[in-house]
């Protein structure tokens, strides 16, 4: 064997393996970060799919704070940029700080009970303000002797809440021009709701003279509160016109009452009059120094209502948090999966070990067998190299350089010389040189 091959077998058995044993595989890194990129994609698709739309969501709130188009943000902005300040109001119509300003109440989600209403319109006849839009049953109306129809079914026209333009009905409907409110309104369209005193609906019919008073006065409602249509809609069959928005006045204060809030949505508020008779309404109606307040607490929004229960509500209580509750459960199992063993880890089948010395001794047969004394020096005198810090030589002249710079350093050559001699015996004299060396480090030492 020669000396370069013995120096490659030597560097080969001698370099330790520094992969760490368990460690994973170099390409699964990029599997795990494509799982993410799946989850994520997933995610980003169900969120699309169930996006809310004012047009189809189930869960249609008037509220100010929501820019979808069943919201009313463009109702809340469009007063504050007029120049009377707009707020959201998230606590209850009672046993809280007291009404003041104007109050924009927009089909309820909470029913309001029989105590709030009756603290609502107390504030009212004090002096307050009231815009308000009921749902299909409203107790407001009910205290005020009003009742809500339905004109138009959900298919019978599509212009019947402000949808897109269309052909005018014949002795359609008529903005009330004696009001300040409606004056320079355009032309609205076909109306889907109607609101007017309960003695209006036509359904009265003949009753017999001869009945008691008391029986009559026992299922009369309450008198209905006088009021001023803001704008008619078209006669039903029996000739009655019906308004579709109607000022309630009510001692100091008023109620602005419309009949469907659809029109003051996102969605229609930009082609439909009666969002502009709103932001009138409440511009004129509000008095300086006091804001128009968005009743959100009837929207669902409670002051005490933390950031975690509102993320609760969100994944328990909506389709889009249930999908991203599932996923994220499935993606948590996932990982937990990776990460888990079943079981103790394969040990790699390897030959039995050996020790040190073993090594050295088998090292120094290849090197005897192979006649590569000078490759065994050039390595002995590594060692010297990496005590005075220098570059360890990879032949014979380059040992003769370590050995003269090693001297210039050294008060005692005395070890240095014994190297010198041991390199150049015939042959080699490989004890001499191991001498040598460990004189010096002794010396080294000592020193």
């Amino acid at each position: 064997m020669t000396p370069e091959r013995a120096r490659g077998r030597t560097g080969t058995t001698a370099r330790p393996d520094r992969r760490r044993r368990g460690s994973p595989a170099p390409g699964a890194g990029w599997g795990v970060l494509a799982a993410i990129a799946v989850v994520t994609l997933l995610l980003v698709v169900t969120a699309f799919a169930l996006r809310p739309s004012g047009s189809s969501a189930r869960d249609v709130r008037r509220s100010a704070l929501r820019a979808t188009p069943d919201g009313v943000a463009a109702l809340y902005r469009a007063i504050a940029r007029l120049g009377t300040p707009s707020a959201i109001r998230v606590t209850p119509l009672v046993d809280a700080e007291p009404l003041r300003g104007t109050l924009v109440m927009l089909q309820p989600v909470r029913r309001p009970s029989p105590r709030e209403v009756h603290e609502l319109l107390e504030w009212v006849r004090g002096g307050g303000t009231l815009i308000h839009a009921p749902r299909a049953a409203s107790p407001i109306l009910d205290s005020l002797g009003l009742v809500r129809r339905t004109l138009l079914e959900a298919g019978d026209s599509t212009e019947a809440a402000g949808a897109s333009p269309g052909q005018e009905l014949e002795d359609g409907p008529l903005w009330n021009g004696d009001h300040p409110l409606t004056e320079g309104l355009p032309m609205a369209r076909a109306a889907r709701y109607a609101i007017a005193p309960d003695t209006a609906s036509g359904e009265t019919g003949e009753e017999d003279e001869g009945e008691d008073a008391a029986d009559e006065d026992e299922g009369a409602g309450p008198d209905p509160a006088p009021y001023h249509p803001l704008l008619l809609s078209a006669p039903d069959s029996a000739g009655q016109r019906w308004a579709v928005a109607a000022s309630i006045p009510l001692r100091e204060g008023r109620v602005i009452s419309f009949a469907d809030a659809r029109p003051l949505s996102n969605r229609f508020a930009g082609e439909g009059p009666l969002a502009v008779l709103a932001v009138r309404a409440a511009i004129a109606w509000t008095n300086p120094g006091d804001s128009v307040f968005f009743d959100e607490f009837s929207q669902g929004l409670g002051a005490s209502r933390s950031p975690a229960r509102a993320t609760v509500d969100f994944l328990v209580g909506t389709p889009a948090g249930r999908a991203s509750l599932h996923l994220g459960v499935v993606v948590l199992l996932a990982f937990v999966c990776a990460g888990l063993r079943f079981g103790a880890p394969l040990v790699p089948a390897r030959g039995p070990g050996r020790s040190s010395l073993e090594h050295v001794t088998a090292l120094a047969a290849v090197y005897e067998s192979a006649q590569a004394r000078e490759t065994a020096a050039v390595l002995m005198l590594g060692r010297l190299a990496r005590a005075a810090r220098l570059s360890p030589p990879r032949d014979l002249r380059e040992a003769g350089h370590l050995l003269a710079r090693l001297e210039k350093r050294t008060a005692r050559p005395r070890a240095l010389r014994l190297i010198r001699r041991g390199l150049a015996a015939t042959p080699l004299d490989l004890i001499r040189v191991a001498r040598g060396i460990d004189n010096h480090t002794q010396g080294r030492r000592s020193a």
